[in-house]
């Protein structure tokens, strides 16, 4: 297998020359670039992943940890990782949790023994003071709110979404709301409670769904919410994949929408806009490809950044 000293023999450079070349350095002219490049690719050459990790002192890979690969709530915020990732060179090493603490953990190990640059994560069980233990091993970087200053935050401000949301409910004459929930106790759902009793003057905690994560959760509401002898008149969805979920459901059993219950949902997801959802967009690819810009900027000397982004509605036909 041919190495560097092949390739600087058969390009006629040095090489030095040809390190910089792999290693990206600006300070080398496009016609040896050029020549080296070539001679890589006549010679067959691979790149050493090891050795480069041990010359650069950088594996350029970026562990992702979230709890679920396959729900589409976290397939934009990947989108948004990806891209960025591709433009600068670098893996994402994908970490499916289910939020179980102990996956958690090995996932941020990688960090620990330098396994990996940096760690991004969507959504998590660990409290931050656990996570702040695996700070002084590389940048970490959240979509979660309440992150301590060492660790980067780039997320929608649940708290003001849900009051927008419930204001859009208002505007069009909804005064009986009941909310659909993921997990009752994470901060984005407590915030997420809060805009409600704080905004809905008829709220009641009989009209707050909580343990909803998936369409099959939406089909499984249905009947919850059709038991109540006292109904809302509107709901409002954390999730659009549960949100239609809950709309099949309703429509196989003839209940009319928005006429009998009006619906909200959240995320933005395109075939929540194929389906006619009314909905409250959120910036997900965006932060995807902000949480990894801000990582890497950490790699480079830059401190953590904490910012909060926000939603905005985009009209269907169910309220």
């Amino acid at each position: 297998m041919a190495n560097i000293r092949d390739i600087a023999k058969h390009a006629d450079v040095s090489v030095t020359t040809v390190s910089r070349v792999l290693n990206e350095h600006p300070y080398v002219s496009k016609e040896k670039r050029t020549r080296v490049h070539a001679a890589m690719k006549e010679l067959g050459y691979l790149r050493n992943q090891q050795a480069l990790t041990l010359s650069t002192g950088k594996t350029q890979r970026i562990v992702v940890i979230l709890p679920y690969m396959d729900h589409p709530y976290y397939g934009f915020f990947v989108n948004g990782l990806a891209k960025a990732a591709l433009e600068h060179d670098y893996r994402l090493v994908m970490w499916q949790t289910e939020y179980k603490l102990s996956e958690e953990r090995q996932a941020l190990d990688l960090l620990k023994h330098r396994e990996v640059d940096g760690a991004i994560v969507l959504s998590h069980e660990m409290s931050f003071k656990e996570m702040e233990t695996y700070r002084a091993y590389g940048p970490i970087a959240v979509a979660t709110v309440g992150a301590p200053e060492t660790i980067s935050s780039i997320h929608v401000d649940h708290y003001a979404s849900f009051v927008s949301g419930i204001r859009v409910l208002q505007q069009y004459g909804y005064e009986k709301i009941g909310i659909i929930l993921s997990r009752s106790h994470s901060p984005s759902s407590l915030a997420r409670q809060q805009a409600y009793f704080d905004e809905v003057a008829h709220a009641r905690e009989q009209w707050i769904w909580t343990g909803y994560l998936t369409s099959e959760d939406g089909i499984r509401l249905a009947e919850a919410f059709l038991s109540q002898k006292e109904r809302p008149r509107a709901l409002f969805f954390s999730s659009d994949y549960v949100a239609l979920g809950f709309l099949g459901e309703m429509q196989r059993r003839d209940i009319k929408i928005p006429e009998e219950v009006a619906m909200l949902g959240f995320d933005g997801h395109p075939i929540g806009h194929a389906f006619g959802l009314s909905t409250m967009l959120s910036p997900n690819e965006e932060i995807g490809r902000r949480l990894f810009e801000t990582t890497l900027a950490e790699m480079n000397g830059a401190q953590p950044e904490t910012h909060g982004m926000t939603v905005s509605y985009q009209v269907g036909t169910t309220l």
